[in-house]
């Protein structure tokens, strides 16, 4: 799909614009490139600023010393549209320009924005053939492709990203290995749906591209991104053992989005409860203290309060490590009517339900980390004076000093909140 085929709305300014049109006008400039959303997005950031280096323009951190602003964008529920367009009237007297899923699955709010200019995510990787990418930071984004095979009723993403089409495996590998020897620890391997790799080529499934990854890449591992459970059921086994043997985090990213049956039905998600502890036992049999991230939505329009009762029920069996919960928020342009959705208030007090529950388990399993030493390597700088840094489960844990990214250290757990450990360096 192309994607300027689904774009109408706002001026000649705020269309699409071809590949050598943006390059030109952002050739030799200082750009600020705001990313929203997903890693991605965060990928596809990376990749546009290589391009713009490439044309002789400056990557500036600070906004007020630039001559464009390029927005890469995220509309997945309606509070972060709402930012969205806030910050494009954010920038008087700034070119400014926007990219990611807003000009893919929302173009009709460009038309009250005449002046901001559109880059089309397709258009950055086609300006980016030909540019050696230089793969240098202790964290970086490889793509598999976008999109994906769902079909969730709520999801405006999948009108953004359309079906997925999977990047050839050796070139994949080629981008993890040029990571690596660029100096990353950590590689996050990006998809709207990891597990839908190879759906469309029917060559290739996640698990046999996972083994074809390096058994070792040094003090570097890979992260796999979000993996939906239709799509990871029926290579579960292999997954896992591919995960075991190869150079990844012991790290596994399921949204369940409800622990009800009836609800996933109503949100056309493809899988059931039991589906999800199949996934878990197989993933636990091979990695016993693997770490397990999910992704709960409260409120979704038909859910009861047993429905509620029977998600919190299955995140205590699941025990995972990360929960992200998000309240319902009906997106237009799905197909899917606004009738039956439960109010606010509701949606509110089971999320705040959700999160409690959650968070306080959280918080009891990484006390219980406290005093333990644990080996790390240093990824992130996240303020001068503190680092963060994550262990083999991709735990993260906060050293409160600096640290040169990507040094391998054992830290003593002296502290945490529900969301990381805190660590001090152990020093010989």
């Amino acid at each position: 799909m192309n994607n300027s085929d689904h774009f109408s709305g706002g001026s000649e300014d705020a269309r699409p614009m071809s590949d050598d049109h943006w390059k030109e006008r952002l050739s030799g400039r200082f750009v600020h490139i705001r990313t929203f959303g997903c890693c991605y997005n965060a990928g596809d950031s990376d990749i546009l600023s290589t391009v713009l280096e490439d044309l002789g323009s400056r990557i500036v951190t600070d906004p007020e010393s630039a001559d464009a602003i390029v927005l890469n964008t995220c509309i997945v529920i309606g509070t972060t549209e709402r930012k969205m367009i806030r910050e494009m009237g954010s920038y008087p007297g700034k070119d400014v320009y926007v990219t990611g899923c807003l000009p893919l699955a929302r173009p009709e709010i460009l038309a009250q924005f005449p002046e901001v200019r559109v880059i089309m995510p397709d258009s950055i990787h086609h300006a980016a053939v030909y540019i050696p990418y230089i793969r240098k930071g202790s964290v970086q984004v490889v793509q598999v492709g976008p999109g994906c095979m769902g079909s969730c009723r709520y999801c405006i993403t999948r009108r953004a990203r359309g079906k997925i089409q999977s990047v050839p495996p050796e070139e994949i590998i080629s981008q993890v290995v040029a990571c690596a020897e660029g100096g990353a620890v950590e590689i996050r391997l990006a998809g709207q749906d990891l597990s839908a790799y190879g759906c469309d080529t029917h060559e290739m499934s996640l698990a046999s591209l996972l083994e074809q990854f390096p058994s070792s890449l040094g003090r570097c591992k890979v992260r796999l991104g979000m993996m939906n459970p239709a799509t990871l059921l029926p290579i579960a086994g292999n997954v896992a053992r591919a995960m075991k043997h190869g150079p990844f985090f012991s790290f596994l990213h399921l949204p369940i989005q409800s622990g009800s049956d009836q609800v996933l039905d109503l949100m056309e998600r493809g899988y059931h409860r039991k589906d999800i502890l199949h996934i878990l036992e197989t993933f636990r049999s091979e990695i016993p203290d693997i770490t397990i991230a999910t992704d709960i939505i409260t409120g979704f329009p038909g859910e009861t309060e047993e429905d509620h009762v029977k998600t919190l029920d299955l995140l205590r069996l699941m025990k995972p490590g990360m929960v992200n919960v998000t309240r319902y928020s009906w997106r237009p342009g799905i197909g899917m009517s606004r009738i039956g959705e439960l109010p606010d208030r509701i949606r509110k007090d089971r999320s705040r339900a959700v999160i409690q529950e959650a968070y306080a388990a959280l918080l009891i399993d990484n006390t219980k980390k406290i005093g333990r030493v644990l080996q790390v390597v240093v990824t992130e700088q996240l303020k001068p004076g503190s680092v963060m840094a994550r262990s083999s489960l991709y735990e993260g844990v906060v050293i409160r000093e600096e640290v040169v990214l990507g040094t391998v250290c054992q830290v003593t757990i002296t502290g945490c909140t529900p969301h990381y450990l805190i660590g001090k360096l152990v020093r010989d």
